[in-house]
């Protein structure tokens, strides 16, 4: 197994099927970070996730941790620690003194505090975005969880 920086024009078909394939939104391309990890094996691709990182802060996101649901459960859980790991160590590497995440996901929380070190530092969250065009991303069911979805169907 091994990890290699993902390029957003020759990945984009692999995360989407995953995220289709957990039945997450899909993610629009000109959103992700430029950088990001991508496991693989010799049978192909098994997880990524982003990194976002802002000039002038040493401050960095990770998000859009996801993995192959088809792969054996054993060599995804191998894959994600390597992925998130990897993540960690391209922060430290950009000069990052902190890294955040969010997640819903009770998998990836236990993930977090358990194999990497993280430190849970909210649990009631609410999470905002606004679309500074007013129209560009009609769709926000890739960043919404649920209970959101549902909320505007029945607005409809």
């Amino acid at each position: 197994m091994f990890t290699r920086n993902w390029n957003i024009d020759k990945d984009y078909h692999t995360l989407k099927k995953w995220w289709k394939q957990h039945e997450f939104g899909v993610v629009p391309m000109e959103v992700l970070p430029p950088d990001g990890i991508i496991v693989e094996d010799v049978d192909g691709p098994i997880c990524a996730g982003g990194l976002y990182i802002g000039t002038g802060t040493k401050f960095a996101f990770m998000e859009w941790i996801v993995g192959d649901k088809n792969s054996d459960k054993k060599k995804l859980h191998k894959a994600l620690k390597l992925c998130i790991e990897a993540i960690m160590k391209m922060a430290q590497n950009k000069g990052m003194r902190l890294v955040y995440t969010v997640t819903g996901e009770s998998a990836l929380q236990k993930r977090y505090v358990k194999h990497h070190g993280m430190k849970l530092t909210e649990n009631s969250v609410k999470t905002y975005l606004r679309d500074l065009t007013g129209n560009t991303y009609k769709n926000l069911d890739w960043i919404s969880d649920d209970t959101q979805i549902s909320k505007d169907q029945t607005n409809k």
